[in-house]
């Protein structure tokens, strides 16, 4: 009789053990969930993967909406497997947001780059067109302005470097593409212009 009640005491033992380990948030996953999400704004999701960093703030709000329901319960009836299983979700959408953040970051760095290069290049070019287009009594005033507009351009380029240099990468893009608009809307007034002296 007393081992069978000594088995059963064990068991009982073992099944109160298994209830509070089950009785517990998974603490654990969540900091490693937390880090991961520190690592994802520090990565730059909020500029570069707001998309990636609202599913991680919405399976945050999952696990904590989780843990609230769990709390309310009795000690005996929670259960924080769901939650556990949350906090995981929660730290795998933290660590896509960082990827998609770095991933977005040095495609804006490229891009940048890129369009700054042409811009001065293509800047230089419409110069020389402008500088050798035919100077007419009518025509100095368009020059003039298209020559302010390149100007203009011009600023935008050099603004665009100094984002560049500060690793502002979306801003930098930003103003390099509307200084290759500018001096493509030159470019196409000077052609214009070009074509209707030569009665094309």
């Amino acid at each position: 009789m007393s081992r069978t009640i000594h088995r059963y005491a064990l068991a009982a033992i073992v099944a109160a053990s298994f209830v509070s380990a089950c009785a517990k948030p998974p603490s654990e996953v969540i900091a490693r969930a937390d880090q991961a999400q520190q690592a994802a704004m520090a990565a730059g999701a909020e500029e570069y993967a707001p998309e990636a960093l609202n599913s991680v703030s919405e399976a945050k709000a999952a696990l904590d909406a989780e843990i609230a329901a769990q709390g309310e319960k009795m000690s005996l009836t929670r259960s924080y497997k769901h939650a556990e299983e949350l906090a995981l979700a929660y730290e795998t959408a933290a660590g896509q947001a960082t990827t998609a953040a770095t991933t977005a970051k040095e495609t804006a760095r490229t891009e940048a780059t890129d369009l700054i290069a042409q811009g001065r290049t293509e800047l230089e070019a419409v110069r020389a067109m402008l500088a050798s287009a035919p100077q007419g009594k009518g025509s100095r005033a368009d020059l003039a302005a298209m020559g302010a507009d390149l100007d203009a351009a011009s600023a935008s380029l050099s603004e665009a470097e100094n984002a560049l240099t500060s690793e502002m990468y979306l801003d930098a893009r930003s103003k390099a593409s509307s200084a290759m608009t500018t001096i493509g809307q030159v470019r196409s007034s000077i052609e214009q212009a070009q074509a209707a002296r030569a009665g094309l």
